[in-house]
């Protein structure tokens, strides 16, 4: 497995990371973004079980972030912001789950 297929641990940390929650929903997506590449490089870069479970465990650990932050900001008050508008959290959340079905596939 190429180094190029462990690019996606490090947004993903750097989302867990994150304690400003102006820039969190950011860091979300650009993990997200990774994790769609890496998705897309699969088959011609396959991964190990181990890895496709851990991409798995990421991608529900930062499910929870988003609920945890939008339970901590009352499913986000009026003119609250992340870095980015408010209607683009549903979609944050959205390619989330579309995410994990990419990797569910992956692996049945």
């Amino acid at each position: 497995m190429g180094r190029a297929s462990h690019s996606w641990r490090e947004p993903w940390a750097s989302a867990l990371a994150e304690s400003d929650p102006s820039k969190l929903l950011g860091r979300i997506e650009y993990a997200i973004a990774t994790l769609e590449r890496r998705y897309a490089e699969w088959e011609s870069d396959p991964g190990t079980p181990a890895e496709l479970k851990a991409i798995q465990e990421a991608i529900f650990s930062l499910e929870r972030l988003m609920k945890q932050e939008l339970g901590r900001h009352g499913a986000v008050p009026p003119g609250a912001t992340w870095g980015i508008s408010n209607a683009t959290e549903p979609n944050v959340a959205n390619e989330l789950g579309q995410v994990r079905r990419f990797f569910l596939v992956l692996r049945s």
